[in-house]
Parts: structure tokens; sequence; C-alpha cells
């Protein structure tokens, strides 16, 4: 479900699940980000094989993307 805002003429209000989802990673429960994404696309390479990841180069261009300190676009 995409998160979407309400507005009236004034202002833009976030949806409450664009809150609810926000709440979620600044507390942690959730991770987002390219870290998170190369995690989650190796374990799903080391348990699934090629299978998944059929072009090994799309993996290792996934590796070498560049991040900032904080995990996030450099």
């Amino acid at each position: 479900m995409a998160a979407t805002t309400t507005h009236d003429d004034r202002r833009i209000h976030p949806s409450p699940d664009t809150e609810r989802v926000l709440g979620q990673i600044e507390r942690g429960e959730i991770r987002c980000g390219r870290d998170a994404a190369r995690e989650i696309a190796a374990r799903h390479q080391a348990e699934y094989g090629d299978e998944v990841w059929p072009d090994s180069a799309w993996a290792a261009a996934l590796a070498s993307l560049p991040t900032n300190s904080k995990g996030g676009a450099a």
C-alpha cells in the first residue's frame, strides 16, 4: 500500500501509514536503505544461490555502490 498525503489549502499532512512507517524506522523496528538491501540480497543469494541472482555481476554491482557514513546514497 502506497503512503499518501492529505492536504488542505494551507498545509500537507502525512497519512497515518507514512507516520507509522517513519516511526518504525526511527525506533529501529525496520531497516531501509542500501545497507539493508545489500544484507537481504546477500542472505537470499547465500540461501538460494544463482536462482535468486542469476547474474552475479548484479550482486557485485550492488555491493560496490558508494554510501555515506549513514549508509545512504553518497
